[in-house]
């Protein structure tokens, strides 16, 4: 999702990764109430539906973009714009979002949805203009076409959807393992290796869809040059690393980088980091407030750590997360995780400035 609003001036303790991602689905929420109640696929969908349609889809802001001249959309147009895509694009959905899309078949094409999570994948299926959502009793009820059913059923049977699924979710692992890393990256390296990967698939020759896969999958931003850059969601201030990046970003050495050296950086990464993962998750065990899970807690101070956070403000973070005060155990691994957890290439002091 694209990142809006300053986060700067919150503490430490409103800006953890879990924070920033209530708030994505309190906005996500929010988008849902006002989508339309009718489906481009319905029978019941009329002309003087398309441009509402059009206006929450993918396709508007990707056409703005472009520079496309704005016209009056019409519900077949737009149908055949969906249909002439629909097998590349379905092969190329984020994980969470396919994952969905498979419960949402299976179910015949009506599908209640009692994760909050779900939420963010389900908006976009909904932008692809594919399903409509309905809110019953506060939960929403997703619903597909049956024409759009029977055609993923078969394309989910199907050799090559497989093969291509494979190749996006080799990708997405690359950019998570990046992202880990780093914190950030430019989306333009992973679009080229993802186009090279798919030459001779049905998914060849449509950058607007391999770019439209990585806004769904990951946060992101643009830099001062309109390129788009993609987030670790716990990145809570992407604005102070965005010019020492892109100054980082066409050094060699990053240019350079393989798939495989990242991963290979990353597995190491977290076999330093997890002995102090599972020190602390042991220490917080039973004490965090019942609204917070104790992995989520361990994650944000590690997340925090990464962003060069004092050991003074996650000290404050960490006693925010908890039912009592700290106990000597919870500050001493407090300390470790301080201390010793990589921080992301673009913070070279143990304080973010």
């Amino acid at each position: 999702m694209l990142r809006r609003g300053n986060t700067r001036p919150y503490h430490w303790a409103d800006k953890t990764m879990s924070v920033l991602r209530a708030d994505q689905l309190e906005a996500c929420e929010k988008d849902l109430t006002g989508f339309p109640a009718v489906c481009l696929f319905d029978a019941s969908c009329q002309d003087r539906d398309a441009e509402k349609l059009y206006d929450l889809s993918w396709y508007a802001e990707e056409d703005k973009a472009s520079g496309k001249k704005p016209l009056l959309h019409r519900v077949s147009d737009l149908r055949n714009r969906v249909l002439s895509v629909f097998a590349p694009e379905m092969a190329l959905l984020p994980g969470e979002e396919h994952d969905l899309l498979i419960r949402i078949v299976l179910f015949g094409g009506h599908l209640a949805l009692q994760d909050w999570n779900d939420l963010i994948p389900a908006r976009s299926l909904i932008r692809r203009l594919w399903c409509r959502g309905e809110w019953k009793d506060n939960v929403l009820v997703l619903h597909m076409p049956h024409q759009l059913c029977a055609t993923a059923l078969i394309l989910l049977a199907g050799d090559e959807h497989r093969k291509l699924r494979d190749i996006v979710e080799q990708v997405i692992d690359g950019i998570d393992n990046t992202l880990y890393l780093m914190g950030m990256m430019q989306a333009a390296p992973a679009l080229r290796h993802l186009q090279t990967l798919l030459a001779g698939t049905c998914a060849e020759g449509h950058p607007d869809l391999a770019e439209r896969m990585l806004r769904a999958a990951f946060d992101y931003t643009y830099d001062r040059e309109g390129q788009l850059v993609l987030l670790h969601p716990g990145l809570a201030e992407p604005d102070g690393m965005i010019t020492k990046f892109s100054s980082f970003s066409r050094m060699p050495s990053y240019q350079s980088m393989s798939g495989d050296a990242m991963n290979t950086a990353s597995a190491s990464v977290m076999d330093l980091e997890s002995p102090l993962y599972d020190r602390m998750l042991s220490v917080l065990d039973g004490a965090v407030r019942p609204e917070i899970s104790p992995e989520d807690a361990v994650e944000d101070l590690i997340i925090l750590a990464k962003q060069g956070v004092s050991y003074k403000d996650m000290k404050e973070v960490l006693s925010s997360m908890l039912v009592s005060y700290p106990t000597r155990e919870m500050l001493a691994s407090l300390e470790n995780i301080s201390g010793q957890i990589p921080r992301w290439l673009y913070f070279s002091s143990s304080q973010v400035q």
